[in-house]
């Protein structure tokens, strides 16, 4: 008998196997020595929370019991003063808040939960194109949600759902969007929550900058009192996407099938990040660490941040509007971590002043039609340029380096 060895490729399974086909932010390039390329969506050195961090964890390793406690086992759900206090934050009981491993965890247990092989979803035009790698195991059907420079084009979107198309979610990223910096206004809001509960799709907030608008609060976000709403959070764009931590906050009926979902899959997070979190941010019986004047709990942080970001912002976009031929089109300063610009000069070949900017200038950005999934070629004159990841010494240098890149005479049609 003669026994067949399957070769290592043969053993993966379907998804394994499968090619990565989202387009992401395009193809990757390696940067040369010296470069500063402008593509982040994470906080600079300077504005992370580093001493909050030091002294809480300082506090719960001076305490054996804490300590212990936090290395063992958890639930699914997560410590309960940390989930009290995402509750206390979002108005809602503590049964229905999951702690994630970060948003994008939090994405992949909902689209886990909601989604079949080919199921329709509704996705904002553009949008944070990753959120497609989250999703293209499902191969769903996308329906797009075109936003222009003033909102959603909600009546398309009305036509197509009477058509007969039954999305299960609408996938929405409400303040400071990625990568427009648009904030839906509150009767557009309105306007999808009803289709959400008229065609029976469920509302995925993903409120990633949520605490970051440069002029303060935002709308708020869709309600919670509906059972079509669920929101999406992070601590990463405030205390650092290297903690790995978010929250989920659930209608009813969803919370135990994405908990049961969660501990089959990797059961809970970390239980000591989690520890130092609820001291940093006052949870539980903790008092923020560190007083007002030392920029204590989320809150406080996060206005640090924001205001640092607002300057930056500004920074760039004076550089890139006096160095770039016709000079640039802000559509929405609001917040956020991202500046999207539109060239005013349709002559300026954003695909070679790319290629410029990394090979000779020592910079890079992210081309606008990577974020457009229903018609990415229409857009030939929008870049996506992340303005919190860099001290504004180097972001400045980033900046003059991509003005002058797409300045740069071998850049035109």
């Amino acid at each position: 008998m003669t026994m067949t060895i399957e070769t290592p490729t043969t053993l993966l399974s379907a998804a394994g196997a499968r090619e990565d086909r989202s387009r992401g932010f395009g193809k990757t390039s390696t940067q040369a020595s010296g470069s500063i390329p402008l593509l982040g969506g994470a906080p600079s050195p300077d504005l992370l929370p580093l001493e909050q961090i030091r002294r809480a964890s300082a506090e719960l390793t001076a305490d054996p019991q804490a300590l212990a406690d936090a290395l063992q086992y958890s639930v699914p759900t997560g410590r309960s003063a940390l989930r009290a206090w995402a509750a206390a934050r979002e108005g809602v009981c503590e049964d229905r808040v999951l702690i994630t491993n970060g948003a994008f965890h939090g994405l992949s247990l909902l689209f886990e939960a909601l989604l079949d092989p080919g199921d329709a979803l509704i996705a904002e035009d553009p949008t944070y194109p990753l959120v497609f790698r989250n999703l293209q195991h499902k191969e769903p059907e996308i329906i797009p949600l075109r936003l222009g420079p003033d909102g959603f084009d909600i009546e398309a979107l009305r036509a197509r759902l009477a058509t007969g198309v039954r999305p299960k979610l609408l996938y929405t990223v409400p303040d400071f969007h990625n990568p427009t910096g648009f904030v839906t206004p509150p009767e557009q809001r309105q306007h999808l929550l009803q289709l959400a509960e008229h065609y029976g799709f469920v509302v995925v907030s993903d409120n990633a900058y949520h605490g970051l608008g440069f002029g303060g609060a935002a709308p708020a976000d869709y309600p919670l009192d509906s059972d079509r709403v669920a929101h999406v959070r992070t601590f990463s764009k405030v205390l650092g996407p290297g903690l790995r931590l978010g929250w989920l906050v659930l209608p009813e009926w969803l919370v135990g099938p994405v908990a049961r979902l969660r501990a089959n899959q990797d059961q809970h997070s970390s239980v000591l990040t989690q520890a130092v979190v609820e001291r940093v941010v006052g949870a539980g019986d903790f008092d923020a660490v560190g007083s007002a004047t030392d920029a204590s709990g989320f809150d406080a942080i996060a206005s640090t941040a924001r205001s640092a970001y607002a300057e930056r912002f500004d920074l760039v976009a004076g550089i890139l509007d006096d160095t770039v031929p016709g000079g640039i089109e802000i559509d929405h300063r609001t917040g956020g971590i991202f500046l999207w610009a539109r060239l005013r000069d349709q002559q300026i070949d954003l695909e070679t002043a790319q290629q410029l900017a990394r090979r000779t200038y020592g910079t890079d950005a992210v081309l606008g039609r990577y974020f457009f999934r229903d018609r990415p070629h229409d857009d030939r004159s929008s870049l996506r340029i992340g303005i919190s990841h860099l001290e504004t010494s180097r972001l400045r240098v980033g900046a003059e380096r991509l003005a002058n890149a797409l300045a740069d005479p071998k850049a035109r049609r």
